[in-house]
């Protein structure tokens, strides 16, 4: 019996799971960092030529951490494997596809919207905006369901979506506010370290801060709230349950 849904406290939940569990989730997506910044070194430096090389091995390294971060978030039996966990297999194969899937239809009509001389529009650009919302939230359940093995059910995952629209819209602003608000609270001491003539100092410190602490932290808070929402709107099949 799926319960009545309320995004926000999903959100808290998965704030707190990956608080509790923060040297896990730090151990699996800083190496996820590291490499995607090595990525973007070889892309600037040496594969200058390589269109797009770093944006499809950024969605295959995303894809390995989150397929592993949903699980864990999700099933008890991967919280209690001593194993490392992340691997790349058909479940981070179908994830980084479905994500590059998105990304090309939102280029295409990027392009599109621009070509078309919409860009000139304030008004314009925020429909666009909302058009690209409307069409990723009712995608959004196709994320969990590969990495935990379910059913794909665009039409159920559509329609639990827009039973819960608005709060969930008004939790993932509530998010990017807390996101905005987390950035400009570890930036102040950096800033007082500029005031004082370190901002060579400063910038390596915010670098690292934000790049193997912060950005880590975020990516496992959203992919555990991505979990825990389609936990309690969707369900799990009875072989999968924890």
């Amino acid at each position: 019996m799926i319960r009545d849904v309320k995004p926000t406290a999903c959100l808290l939940e998965a704030f707190r799971f990956v608080v509790v569990h923060r040297w896990p989730c730090l151990l699996r997506a800083v190496p996820v960092v590291l490499l995607t910044a090595l990525i973007a070194w070889l892309e600037t430096n040496i594969l200058a030529s390589a269109e797009y090389f770093r944006m499809v091995f950024n969605e295959l390294l995303y894809a390995i951490f989150a397929v592993y971060w949903h699980r864990y978030t999700i099933l008890s039996r991967e919280r209690e494997s001593s194993s490392f966990g992340l691997q790349f297999g058909l479940r981070e194969i179908k994830f980084a596809g479905a994500m590059l899937a998105y990304v090309i239809v939102t280029y295409i009509l990027a392009r599109t919207f621009v070509a078309s001389g919409g860009a000139s529009s304030n008004s314009t650009i925020i429909l666009f905006i909302i058009v690209l919302l409307l069409s990723f939230l009712p995608l959004m359940f196709v994320f969990p369901a590969i990495a935990l093995d379910q059913p794909l059910a665009p039409a159920r995952f559509a329609e639990r979506i827009f039973e819960m629209f608005l709060p969930l819209v008004g939790t993932l602003l509530l998010a990017l506010v807390a996101v905005a608000g987390l950035y400009a609270l570890i930036y102040m001491p950096f800033l007082l370290m500029m005031l004082l003539k370190r901002p060579d100092m400063a910038g390596i410190l915010f670098y690292l801060v934000s790049s193997f602490v912060i950005m880590p932290f975020i990516m496992a808070v959203f992919v555990s709230f991505v979990a825990i929402l389609f936990r309690d709107a969707i369900g799990l099949e009875a072989g999968q349950a924890e």
